[in-house]
């Protein structure tokens, strides 16, 4: 499935996105992105692109991505993952909701179902720079140093500078070297 999903992502980063991934401002956010000059720069763009991400434009998908998000943080994953198992199946294409849904997973230690929701993240929004950390995050928990390795690389390829990507190649990198 790793290997499908990475290369989906590889194939699709050019190709116009779907569901709510529609805001006419995406591809200048991503463009300058790829030109941002540092690492501050970067997270500023790539906290303009979450926000685009979380937009809803109806009320009552906003309100349970709300309030999901809110349980996320105070830790009662089992009342994210029911708010977000009900907005996946109302809007399916919400890719941010599959997304959020996928991270309850990975925190649940339910690394197969993050998996399958970050695929579907994936083929709505290809340079989902978030749900491509996670499948490295969870090769890195697996134990799968190449796998990812090659996720975190891809995450650079979307932002270059991104923060948490190069810190894990880094570790990686360092990961590897004692191996030898």
């Amino acid at each position: 499935m790793i290997k499908h999903i990475l290369l989906a992502t590889a194939l699709c980063l050019t190709q116009p996105t779907l569901a709510d991934q529609k805001s006419d401002e995406l591809p200048d956010l991503f463009g300058k992105l790829q030109q941002a000059e540092n690492p501050q720069q970067a997270v500023m763009l790539e906290t303009e692109i979450w926000k685009k991400w979380y937009e809803r434009d109806d009320d009552d998908g906003g309100l349970t991505m709300t309030n999901a998000v809110e349980a996320m943080s105070a830790g009662r994953y089992t009342v994210a993952l029911t708010l977000l198992d009900e907005l996946v199946t109302k809007e399916s294409e919400y890719a941010e909701a599959w997304n959020r849904r996928a991270t309850v997973h990975f925190l649940l230690g339910n690394y197969q179902q993050s998996l399958s929701d970050i695929e579907k993240t994936l083929t709505l929004e290809p340079r989902h720079f978030g749900a491509i950390s996670g499948i490295g995050m969870i090769m890195m928990k697996l134990g799968k140093t190449d796998k990812a390795m090659h996720a975190f690389e891809r995450v650079l390829d979307i932002s270059p500078h991104n923060v948490g990507a190069t810190k894990s190649v880094k570790q990686l990198e360092s990961k590897l070297g004692q191996s030898i």
